[in-house]
């Protein structure tokens, strides 16, 4: 069997590379449309872009932090829990909302996870620091200061 982490660290190098992928593309697309001298319409794209480019700029920062961290551990009770499309149809993703100690955070886990943990159950995140990155989800026993 793969060992977790390895597997969370795979993952992350591949969103690295797809969002680097995209970043260069909107930097592409910016330096085409200024170096050409937008008129017009073309001030209006080219501050969509680069408003684009500046968010995806900020997630492969993010990616970037996360290659050599340290993993974290959050520990919590799960808030809600629910599933999306992420590509419309296509590409379900299975999210937790954990309630940690000081905020709450939402990891997105795989389907064995999801189906495994319910609301109000207290766990166990094990995750990458910056982009939240989940390696593994564990059950845990609520402490007795966290009762409700």
């Amino acid at each position: 069997m793969e060992d977790p982490e390895h597997a969370a660290r795979v993952s992350l190098r591949r969103s690295l590379f797809i969002y680097a992928a995209l970043l260069f593309a909107a930097v592409v697309v910016v330096t085409y449309i200024a170096a050409n001298l937008a008129s017009g319409f073309g001030y209006v794209t080219l501050s969509v872009v680069a408003l684009v480019g500046v968010l995806i700029a900020y997630q492969v920062l993010q990616y970037i932090r996360d290659l050599n961290a340290p993993l974290a551990e959050s520990d919590g009770i799960v808030q809600r829990k629910w599933k999306r499309a992420d590509l419309i149809i296509a590409l379900e993703s299975f999210y937790l909302t954990v309630d940690r100690v000081a905020d709450r955070a939402v990891f997105r886990v795989t389907a064995e996870d999801y189906v495994l943990v319910d609301e109000g159950m207290y766990v166990k995140v094990v995750h990458f620091p910056n982009t939240l990155t989940v390696v593994s989800l564990h059950k845990m026993v609520r402490p007795p200061e966290k009762q409700a």
